[in-house]
């Protein structure tokens, strides 16, 4: 769990960030449906589009969609071009630094993973290979568009990170270099070097465990002591399990061998 937390923030992280706009759960998600669309619909990509697609499912809003797509562009991920004409939309497209980026972002997932999970493949090597960024891309933004499934909507202290600025990362950050046991867990959070990494605010990362706290997933005081009970903790064990479960049915087996990557019921 906490080599999966790990490499996730350091992925998120700011040295890394700062260069791509990959910066939080929305712009992943939005470069997930540019690369989608890409592969399926080349050309069909837009701002009006990416907004509905996000907005179909409650994903996130407009604004939030377009500060992602700027993001991503500022990061050199994708690429705005010309409209066709007048009056058209302006096609929005992949770079392949994005491809890279997107490789590496997997291969974090899959090498921290791989002393549960048998990939056909070393994890870095899997995560590289022809189909299986693809597979991944596909069954996340189908079982979305298709049954309207997210992976977190049964984890609502999940989605109360992931619709804040770096909320997730920095979540994963606070577990990944704390002590934990069945019994829950109990740290203080270093808010001055969690905002350095993130480039937040401390304020924001109070703010973002205050909020947790205030809706009963955690207890949290100002100073930055931060308590999990076990039951509590149990939950975010469960939703990484959860994570784990998804990717291997995503990509635990050769492209193209008949994997289902229907929406989980």
């Amino acid at each position: 769990m906490q080599a999966f937390c790990s490499g996730l923030a350091d992925f998120h992280s700011v040295g890394f960030t700062r260069l791509t706009g990959v910066v939080d759960t929305i712009t992943f998600a939005v470069a997930m449906l540019v690369l989608y669309l890409d592969m399926h619909a080349p050309g069909s990509a837009n701002a009006s589009r990416l907004v509905a697609m996000c907005g179909e499912g409650g994903l996130a809003g407009a604004t939030a969609v377009r500060n992602a797509i700027f993001a991503l562009r500022r990061g050199g991920m994708i690429v705005v071009d010309d409209p066709g004409g007048a009056g058209q939309a302006h096609p929005v497209r992949p770079t392949p630094a994005l491809i890279d980026t997107m490789k590496d972002s997997l291969a974090t997932r899959l090498s921290a993973m791989e002393p549960v999970v048998p990939w056909p493949k070393p994890a870095a090597e899997w995560a590289r290979t022809d189909g299986v960024l693809e597979g991944f891309v596909r069954g996340n933004v189908e079982a979305y568009r298709n049954s309207r499934f997210l992976l977190f909507q049964q984890f609502p202290e999940i989605r109360g990170f992931m619709d804040r600025h770096c909320g997730y990362a920095v979540l994963l950050d606070v577990l990944g270099r704390s002590e934990t046991s069945a019994q829950g867990m109990s740290t203080v959070v270093p808010l001055s070097e969690v905002a350095e990494r993130f480039d937040v605010s401390r304020t924001h990362v109070r703010k973002l465990f205050g909020a947790a706290a205030a809706n009963g997933w955690l207890d949290f005081e100002p100073k930055g002591r931060l308590t999990i009970d076990a039951a509590r903790f149990a939950r975010l064990r469960l939703w990484i399990g959860l994570e784990f479960a998804w990717t291997r049915r995503l990509v635990g087996s050769p492209p193209g061998a008949g994997s289902d990557v229907r929406a989980c019921g």
